[in-house]
């Protein structure tokens, strides 16, 4: 009797939690991994993926992407699952008033596994998008993240256009109450600068849409700023948050020249980004590898280390008993003219080649196969009686 459901041979595998980074084969048992090791016997599995010349990873985790709470949100599958992602972080749709629904209309029907960052104010982004101050309640918002702490997994504050700090400093009590953590998008202010907003965060929180020209992390003499970096010493954690005006290559290049990459790679997928920068998961992972990040580490920083940050290490990892939620990436070696985004302008970084994603298994379950992997050939289409009326 074969001893996996699913048998993926030959394939590079990059496992961060688990330091591998070879290759080796990947079987899986119903809804959980059940052997990584080399050599597997084909015969040890009822079907058999050919992974040879690819990248075998845990499921994707886009830590920032939208799912609710505006007219730009996607349904989770359309943008998660052909790019390699199982988990999603939806970043502040809702708020401690709209969670329920969000909960009963989208995460509840999902086949994606959704989380979710509480927005501060009540209403989320819908309405007045994030401006009433009387509806930013730390201690309401702290209570529904207790309630529902198997979804929700922290607190999301953006936005903000007023001169004060109370959406922030209220996002921070919350994330504190709730024992969870804070992720800011404010861009900077005369009267409520970024080096000011870091101050304010403590260890576990962070920042997103960390390479984009409204939070400057590049000064005018071309090094990182100096509190960005006593930012990061202190525990303060940067996600990129591609979207549709947030990442600039004129930023995120000599950042990671000068070590200072970001802690998790992400899309802040809507309908805007996805169109007019291709801001999938696939692809922002192929922008840091054409600016020279390792690709283990490009992986690292879409896996293991957003499943670190929203306290689900049960994720992004490929140990034996862990959720089967495996991707099997493609390079595909070509010329590519690959787009930032933001106010200089859709800027093209010309590259070798980018990533493809072409096999998403979530829970034991193919949900995307590109190429046909986990398929039959036609030819072998059982014979069936064509002779109907």
């Amino acid at each position: 009797m074969p001893s996996y459901d699913l048998l993926i041979k030959g394939g590079h595998v990059v496992d961060a939690a688990n330091g591998i980074d070879e290759q080796m084969d990947v079987g899986i048992a119903g809804r959980v991994v059940a052997g990584v090791e080399k050599d597997i016997p084909e015969s040890n599995g009822r079907r058999v993926v050919d992974a040879s010349g690819m990248y075998v990873t845990p499921g994707l985790i886009d830590m920032h992407a939208h799912c609710t709470g505006f007219s730009g949100a996607m349904f989770p599958e359309e943008m998660c699952f052909p790019y390699g992602v199982t988990t999603m972080v939806d970043c502040g749709g809702s708020g401690w008033r709209t969670f329920d629904q969000f909960n009963k209309d989208v995460v509840s029907k999902s086949m994606v596994r959704v989380f979710a960052l509480l927005n501060i104010v009540g209403q989320g982004m819908e309405g007045d998008v994030e401006q009433d101050i009387n509806d930013m309640d730390a201690e309401l918002t702290a209570e529904k993240i207790r309630q529902r702490s198997d979804i929700i997994v922290g607190v999301k504050v953006a936005h903000f256009l007023g001169k004060g700090w109370e959406s922030i400093d209220r996002g921070v009590e919350a994330a504190r109450l709730s024992d969870t953590f804070v992720l800011v998008d404010q861009n900077s202010k005369p009267t409520r600068t970024f080096e000011d907003m870091l101050q304010r965060l403590g260890p576990g929180d962070g920042t997103t849409h960390c390479f984009g020209y409204g939070k400057p992390m590049i000064g005018n003499d071309g090094k990182v700023k100096q509190h960005y970096i006593d930012a990061r010493e202190r525990g303060i954690k940067f996600d990129v948050g591609h979207g549709n005006n947030s990442f600039s290559f004129s930023m995120a290049q000599p950042a990671l020249d000068q070590g200072f990459p970001p802690d998790t790679i992400s899309t802040d997928m809507h309908r805007m980004s996805l169109h007019t920068s291709r801001a999938t998961m696939t692809e922002v992972m192929s922008k840091f590898m054409a600016m020279g990040m390792p690709i283990a580490e490009v992986i690292a920083r879409s896996t293991w280390e957003p499943a670190k940050w929203i306290n689900h290490r049960e994720l992004g990892t490929l140990t034996p008993g862990a959720p089967a939620d495996v991707t099997v990436l493609e390079y595909a070696d070509r010329s590519a003219g690959l787009s930032d985004s933001g106010p200089t302008g859709y800027r093209i970084m010309q590259a070798e080649g980018r990533l493809i994603n072409q096999l998403t298994i979530k829970d034991g379950v193919v949900r995307f196969d590109y190429d046909g992997l986990s398929k039959d050939d036609w030819s072998e289409t059982p014979t069936t009686d064509l002779n109907l009326p």
